[in-house]
């Protein structure tokens, strides 16, 4: 009885090892925070098969965001005592950021695939509130204000908000020492600039500290116009920095310096509330079309005379700022002039043209003489003045001939019952557009009916050539959206140069290195359809010679890979070149790869 005990527990062995992994877990770098503060983190799902984007919902006080919708996918195969055992692991990327000071549960949370439900584990998450800023910003190390003009504005207008970092200059063995940008020790993943992108300016000045003291600053400023898009509050911020404050500094991988030892710093720039007005509904005028702004307002007529049946170009130009969203005036409201001229009722479309958008449209005299285009308006809210303006453009006159000899003002129909006919079976009736002819036989009289060679071949293979072309576009899309690995191919060079660009932003020159690397061999996966993941120099090898890539080539990429491997523990390992300088070098590899791979 033992015995069998034994070999059954053996048996079940496996089992239950597979059974611990199977997991879908919250991780985060950190869970202590200070308000502000983001930090990155992962859902990592294990053997629970392909899962349903999740609904993460964070406690009030914290800010929860996927930041890759689709999860990055990986397995791994090992064999122990002769049995295979596989581990397929999704992991999506998470992004919390601290908004209010407290202590907050976040999980667990249901994640569901297969068509089962699994729960996460639950994390405490401490947030501290930030590290409190003295009155003198010569106290500071790093500081952080956001500055915007105006503080209230009218919907469509836009405002102008700057963000000025100050960090006081390194002072190292009581002198001061120059490393270039400071903005290069910014902690970027843990940091939160709002509306404000990475390119500033710089500039430099003294401030003086609560004790008396004088400090040099090097201040960094980055402006952006935000439009009000709709009546309400506008928030701008807040902002959050966490610095890598050097005190030691070392040589730098790539010849410059870096810092061998810092303190942590902190700066937080409050969120500015904006006022985004709508205009008042007291003294609206009938014809107002939600323009805002100053503008003026100008009516043409072209040509000032035409024959009857010939249409005028009425033309109104609207020019000011600003222009997008502006609309034209609503011409079936003036009744003097729906009542002497024909033209299409819907609505206006402009074209910005000289700093002015024009408005169009073609308009049918009802009769000859002398006619009048009466007087047009067109009103819009003026912000400055906080009134309405209503501009008013003066009468055009105009004069309608009577159509040519032998083309008078008549209309063409069939015969009704009774009615007087022509030898030809047509009523002559008076009004309407004037045709060229009124006697049918008169049309082809003097017309013989040839066919031009290139004209006719145009006609006649043009809609073979457009049905070929729907086609293919057609099916190349239906490849695209059904055929995942060809879809990966082909959008593979565009995702490697986005990921090149991602990793020279980075700040650290090791992690730019590191990106760089992933950039490439994520290419030769998707290029090759081969499942995501982290691939050593030597399997980039032997799948690049598998494809018949040439050995230099293959080898040059290789020890590329082998140099970023081990940035960070051999100096120089990378050559001279920057990580900048090297992207067009990646960009050869990239484009002779694609004409090798097929």
């Amino acid at each position: 009885m033992p015995t069998r005990f034994a070999a059954l527990l053996f048996a079940l062995l496996p089992l239950a090892a597979l059974a611990q992994e199977q997991a879908a877990e919250l991780v985060f770098e950190s869970v202590a925070l200070e308000v502000g503060e983001a930090v990155d983190g992962q859902l990592v799902l294990t053997n629970l098969g392909e899962p349903q984007q999740p609904t993460l919902v964070a406690p009030p006080g914290l800010e929860l965001q996927i930041t890759n919708p689709r999860p990055s996918q990986s397995s791994q195969t090992s064999i122990i005592n002769g049995r295979r055992s596989q581990r397929i692991t999704y992991v999506y990327a998470l992004r919390l950021t601290a908004k209010k000071e407290g202590v907050y549960s976040l999980g667990p949370f249901t994640v569901t695939s297969g068509g089962a439900a699994h729960r996460t584990n639950a994390l405490n998450i401490n947030v501290k509130p930030a590290t409190a800023a003295s009155r003198a910003l010569g106290d500071q190390y790093l500081f952080a204000k956001i500055d915007v003009t105006p503080t209230a504005l009218y919907v469509t207008q836009s405002l102008t908000a700057t963000l000025t970092i100050g960090v006081r200059k390194l002072e190292i063995d009581g002198r001061l020492t120059e490393v270039g940008s400071l903005l290069q020790f910014i902690d970027g993943r843990s940091s939160q600039l709002s509306v404000f992108g990475t390119s500033f300016s710089s500039s430099e000045m003294s401030l003086n500290d609560s004790a008396g003291g004088k400090h040099p600053y090097l201040l960094y400023r980055n402006s952006v116009e935000i439009r009000g898009e709709k009546v309400g509050t506008l928030g701008v911020g807040p902002v959050f920095l966490k610095m890598n404050y050097p005190t030691q500094l070392s040589r730098g991988v790539f010849g410059g310096v870096e810092a061998s030892r810092s303190r942590k710093e902190t700066a937080r720039a409050a969120a500015i509330d904006v006022e985004v007005k709508g205009p008042p509904e007291q003294g609206r005028p009938a014809d107002y079309t939600a323009a805002i702004g100053q503008y003026k307002f100008k009516v043409d007529v072209k040509p000032d005379r035409v024959e009857l049946g010939r249409p005028f170009t009425l033309s109104l130009t609207i020019s000011g700022t600003p222009l997008d969203g502006v609309a034209g005036p609503e011409l079936s409201r003036y009744s003097e002039l729906v009542s002497r001229f024909d033209f299409a009722s819907d609505e206006l479309t402009g074209d910005v043209e000289g700093g002015g958008k024009v408005f169009r449209r073609a308009i049918f005299p009802r009769q000859q003489g002398e006619q009048t285009i009466p007087s047009l308006s067109w009103s819009y809210f003026d912000p400055t003045s906080e009134k309405y303006v209503t501009l008013t453009s003066d009468p055009i006159p105009v004069i309608v001939d009577p159509p040519p000899a032998g083309a008078s003002a008549t209309m063409v129909e069939l015969p009704l019952a009774g009615a007087e006919t022509n030898k030809n079976g047509l009523t002559v009736l008076t009004g309407g557009i004037a045709p060229n002819y009124v006697d049918a036989n008169a049309v082809l009289a003097d017309h013989s009916l040839t066919l031009q060679a290139a004209p006719t071949a145009g006609f006649l293979l043009g809609p073979p050539v457009v049905w070929l072309s729907v086609t293919l576009v057609t099916r190349h899309r239906r490849r695209l959206t059904s055929d995942i690995g060809f879809r990966r191919g082909r959008s593979a060079r565009r995702t490697a140069l986005s990921r090149m660009d991602a990793a020279l932003r980075l700040v650290n020159p090791a992690d730019q290195w590191s990106g760089l690397a992933h950039a490439l061999t994520g290419f030769i996966c998707d290029r090759l359809n081969l499942p995501p993941g982290e691939r050593t120099p030597a399997e980039v090898r032997d799948l690049l010679r598998e494809r018949r890539t040439s050995d230099p080539l293959a080898d040059e990429i290789v020890g590329f890979l082998q140099s970023c491997d081990a940035v960070r523990y051999a100096p120089g390992a990378v050559g001279s070149a920057s990580p900048a300088q090297m992207v067009s070098k990646l960009r050869t590899w990239l484009d002779t790869i694609e004409r090798s791979v097929r």
